[in-house]
């Protein structure tokens, strides 16, 4: 008896001394992240972020819907509550929000590189650049805490996907450089995986409409989402219910008008480049990459499993990974990849080693746009010096090819996330076996 009792109470204080060490070391990761957020958030800013709270601005200063609210409200919403918080300490409008923004669609986008120089001497701009991205702060420190409790049971992996999060040079670079707040749609959809992992199949689908509302990307995801959801209802003996809630959806999808915006960004830039990648066959036949991989992926998902948290989550990072191997995409775009890819390296930590390759990848094809995603980020810690620099493409063109350069990390981007979507893939337990 006495010997049970001593391995009882070994037991409790090596539990007990497990627990302070992974909070201690949740603790100084997520302090020192925030020190190099904090020291992030007021020195850059790319147009793109001003060009989109100038709506955001016109609706909490002068209560003026600028912008159509139908296609990702969330982030306009959040902007708007935050520059009526602050629009005391806010540098003056008339500077970083001119009218000129009012008349720029995407078509005449680059003129907004033009106010660059005036936006960057603006008076208070390091404060306005801080609270402008506070939102982006709250929705990036929530996907860190989302990727804890997903991995709450694996202490191990949720160290080592929370360390992923908090210093991703991607990551930091897109929602604090760059400035853009893909972290919103980034955290919902987690929460939709969280409810998900709970079999809570009707809030995960509200999850992934929230995650829609902040990035319209996040439409890939919507029939994995759709088929998982719905076995997992069949298993729980709600079909009705779940048959009459995607009813209302659809019907409430129709009557507000939302779905011909959506399926209008076809035509618009940001469609097209999933359409870029083709194949030519003869006369006006043309095979599209990325629908060819799509399509692939997600007639195999219906031999898997989808009511299974893990299958879903494999399928959703394998959707992006497949998405950047084979279409063009803004630098903010990969963001959506992050969340999925550091509970993915928490399982397989191997990926790791092809995510770096993403990152050289990443980083080189971010010449591709210049000194607009390089130097001129950061004109506010010195308009002169930073408007002055030598573009970094020339200064590659001074040695070599620079466009050969761009194609060939390129290339080895797409060839690490299509190894990686293998290796992914193979993981991935047909129906009926047991996830190991």
């Amino acid at each position: 008896m006495n010997s049970i009792r001593k391995l009882s109470s070994t037991s409790f204080l090596s539990a007990q001394e497990e627990n302070c060490s992974f909070n201690r070391i949740v603790v100084i990761l997520l302090a020192l992240g925030l020190l190099v957020r904090v020291a992030l958030m007021p020195i850059s800013f790319h147009p793109d972020l001003f060009w989109i709270t100038y709506h955001a601005q016109n609706l909490a200063l002068h209560g003026e819907v600028s912008k159509d609210l139908s296609v990702q409200p969330i982030p306009h919403l959040l902007y708007t509550a935050t520059i009526w918080l602050f629009q005391r300490v806010l540098s003056p409008s008339e500077l970083v929000w001119p009218d000129e923004w009012r008349l720029m669609g995407q078509e005449e986008y680059q003129g907004a590189f033009e106010l660059r120089m005036q936006i960057a001497s603006a008076p208070r701009i390091h404060i306005t650049l801080f609270i402008l991205k506070l939102p982006h702060l709250a929705f990036d420190l929530g996907c860190a805490f989302l990727l804890l409790a997903l991995l709450r049971r694996r202490p191990r992996r949720a160290i080592i996907a929370f360390a992923f999060w908090m210093f991703n040079p991607i990551g930091l670079y897109i929602s604090y450089l760059y400035g853009r707040y893909d972290a919103v749609a980034a955290f919902f959809v987690l929460l939709g995986l969280y409810f998900f992992d709970r079999v809570r199949p009707l809030s995960s689908l509200a999850g992934l409409a929230l995650a829609l509302l902040s990035r319209v990307i996040d439409a890939a995801l919507a029939p994995f989402f759709l088929f998982g959801a719905f076995k997992q209802i069949r298993q729980q003996k709600r079909l009705l219910l779940g048959a009459l809630i995607l009813i209302g959806v659809v019907l409430l999808t129709l009557l507000s008008g939302a779905l011909p915006r959506v399926i209008a960004l076809l035509d618009r830039a940001h469609g097209q480049f999933l359409l870029a990648a083709k194949l030519p066959i003869i006369l006006h036949d043309e095979l599209v990459l990325f629908v060819i991989a799509y399509g692939l992926l997600l007639f195999s998902s219906l031999e898997r499993d989808l009511s299974s948290y893990a299958v879903l989550r494999r399928y959703s990072t394998m959707v992006f990974l497949i998405m950047f191997s084979l279409a063009f995409f803004n630098p903010q775009y990969f963001f959506a990849l992050l969340p999925l890819l550091a509970l993915e390296i928490a399982d397989q930590p191997q990926l790791l080693w092809f995510h770096l390759v993403q990152i050289a990848g990443y980083a080189v094809y971010l010449l591709n746009w210049g000194s607009q995603t390089t130097w001129w980020l950061f004109l506010p810690l010195n308009p002169g010096l930073f408007s002055q620099l030598t573009p970094p493409e020339l200064i590659i063109q001074s040695y070599t090819n620079y466009k050969a350069v761009i194609a060939i990390f390129r290339s080895l981007l797409t060839a690490a996330s299509l190894w990686m979507a293998y290796l992914i893939y193979r993981t991935v337990p047909p129906t009926g076996k047991p996830e190991i």
